[in-house]
């Protein structure tokens, strides 16, 4: 769950920009000048077609078709498809053209971006890398300064969030595309209008008052192939939820859990029920009775009621009028014929709000990480302490949790795992320096006393959390899948989308397909925003074994903001195939 964005310096690009804008001065101003369109510098002229002197109207992401579906790209000059070098994995890869054969490689989905201004990155449908034009980034994540330049090559990455990333589509009045950089404000082109597999594709400029070049224009084409399976169906009162987590218990029957004290049931995988103090399964307690999550909003609270050891962490409590400690993120383990949930509850009032912009220290990552057991997959739940602390704020730390202010982590998000050899592991944590590996106790399921040692896990400077690693064997292998959540979260216009590495070690390194690691900005998208699925993220994976045992399908469970339901977060299932080299993808 989204504690908030870091509080770093934002580079010209970040700044927010509440409607859609003309990009010219604008873009003019984010690059130095790059953006102008003077003809000259580099690229841009060629020897195609010249066209009329028309730079087109940009595309609004919300309004066409072409998002939700497998897209190809044509140039307009060489009538070739773009696609990957060798249908290479690696990232850096050259971006090239070639003839139209309909392989994975030559389709693209248009993803929307961060912003509010029509920015999208493109991402291929073979290697789920995304289209830049750096040749190098810095360890904080920030482009090249060649990717300005008229003639940088355009390469695959992994979705680093870098601005070279970033496109913005402009329809001509011929019904060809333009497919401009945000980042330097040069045009997307076949150099040389080159009509064989050699050509170079790069940026170029273009001229707004002489006619352009027809290698700069595209013609996008909407295939049948839909850009994402679809989630299972799902119903019921429980589906609407943040940051799921599931379970099976003893009986087959499925346990959900998520933000804001959410706990529901299915013996289906697709009617989902809150749980009450009259539900066929997971009824609440004499104790919980009296919650005001029964008694206002008619359904048990997950934890409940409030344990006292929370007191002060929330001041008023955060829900139902300040009567409930609100919890993020829950996860739940089951061994030792018990059921451990690790949960976060955040800091509030955020004692990290006014932090000033420039003021790296004061970030706002103020949390504990805590550990409850039960018996039952629907409680009561017993109080079993702190796992982690977090105050990453330079004012003075409330009393009584053991907060230091020096800490830079965000206690939030905790997934735990059972490696192989039977060693417990937590993974949690979340923007501020990224994700974070500690050993627990296999029998407190608290930290470890003999290895007390912090592993990095995952970081990316535009933005990481949800982290959750699913221990399974592919092809006689043992892996440690990492996925995560990258981008903002937590609205209609969420551009959250899932990512994944893996390791044959418990606690990394993590690589994902590219081969980068994902302590690194890296992370191969697994899904992204595509038809009314807005935003998908907060996932976990379980192994489902069906109703009776006989199954074993590893599955994807998350979030999204329904965009044909006013954007209301909802539940997605979908189920974990694998390839032969054994990478999960969407089924």
């Amino acid at each position: 769950m989204q504690h908030r964005p870091p509080r770093r310096l934002l580079s010209c690009r970040r700044i927010p920009m509440g409607v859609a804008l003309v990009l010219t001065g604008i873009l003019a101003a984010c690059s130095g000048g790059a953006a102008s369109n003077t003809s000259g510098g580099g690229g841009g002229g060629g020897n195609g077609t010249q066209t009329s002197t028309d730079m087109g109207s940009i595309v609004n992401v919300n309004s066409t078709t072409l998002f939700s579906y497998q897209d190809q790209l044509k140039n307009a000059a060489s009538g070739m498809v773009l696609g990957v070098s060798g249908q290479s994995q690696t990232a850096g890869t050259p971006i090239v053209q070639e003839a139209n054969a309909g392989s994975t490689d030559s389709m693209w989905h248009l993803v929307p971006n961060v912003y509010a201004d029509e920015r999208i990155n493109i991402e291929n449908m073979l290697t789920h890398q995304v289209i830049g034009l750096s040749t190098t980034e810095s360890s904080v994540g920030l482009p090249s300064s060649a990717s300005m330049n008229a003639g940088a090559q355009a390469l695959q990455f992994s979705d680093t969030g870098t601005d070279d990333e970033d496109w913005v589509l402009y329809k001509l009045t011929d019904g060809n595309y333009l497919i401009k950089n945000h980042y330097s404000g040069l045009y997307l082109q076949d150099e040389g209008s080159n009509a064989t597999s050699s050509a170079i594709i790069d940026q170029g400029t273009r001229s707004a008052t002489v006619t352009g070049c027809q290698c700069q224009e595209w013609t996008l084409t909407a295939t049948t192939a839909k850009a994402y399976p679809m989630p299972l169906t799902v119903q019921g009162t429980g589906v609407f939820v943040h940051d799921p987590n599931m379970i099976q218990d003893q009986n087959h029957v499925y346990w959900l859990y998520g933000t804001h004290q959410t706990i529901a049931y299915s013996t289906d995988l697709s009617t989902f029920t809150y749980t009450t103090g009259t539900s066929a399964d997971g009824a609440c307690g004499a104790t919980q009775a009296s919650d005001a999550w029964l008694t206002q909003d008619g359904r048990c609270a997950d934890i409940g009621p409030d344990f006292a050891s929370w007191k002060g962490l929330q001041t008023p409590p955060s829900d139902n009028g300040g009567l409930n400690t609100d919890v993020w993120a829950p996860d739940v383990l089951y061994a030792n014929n018990a059921y451990y949930q690790y949960y976060a509850i955040p800091v509030e009032p955020d004692p990290g709000a006014s932090c000033p912009s420039t003021d790296s220290a004061c970030q706002g990552g103020e949390a504990i990480i805590g550990l409850a057991t039960s018996p039952s997959p629907s409680g009561p739940w017993t109080d079993q302490g702190w796992v982690e602390r977090s105050w990453s704020n330079t004012s003075t730390p409330i009393s009584g949790f053991g907060f230091v202010n020096t800490t830079k982590d965000n206690a939030i998000d905790p997934a735990p795992y059972i490696d192989a050899a039977g060693n417990w592991w937590l993974v949690y944590g979340s923007w501020f320096d990224g994700t974070h590996i500690v050993q627990l106790d296999s029998s407190s399921g608290l930290p470890s006393a003999t290895n007390t040692q912090r592993y990095a896990a995952g970081f990316r400077y535009w933005g990481e959390e949800g982290s959750f690693i699913y221990p399974y064997v592919v092809n006689g292998t043992q892996y440690y899948y990492y996925f995560a959540s990258i981008n903002p979260c937590c609205s209609a216009t969420s551009t959250y989308r899932i990512v994944v590495g893996r390791s044959t070690s418990p606690t990394g390194p993590f690589l994902d397909r590219g081969g980068q690691d994902m302590e690194s900005n890296g992370g191969t998208i697994l899904l992204s925003t595509h038809d009314n699925i807005v935003g998908p993220g907060g996932q976990s994976v379980f192994t489902d074994t069906g109703t009776n045992g006989s199954a074993s399908q590893p599955t994807l469970v998350y979030h999204y903001y329904d965009g044909n339901n006013n954007g209301t977060p909802t539940l997605g299932i979908n189920r974990l195939g694998f390839t032969s080299d054994g990478w999960p993808y969407v089924q």
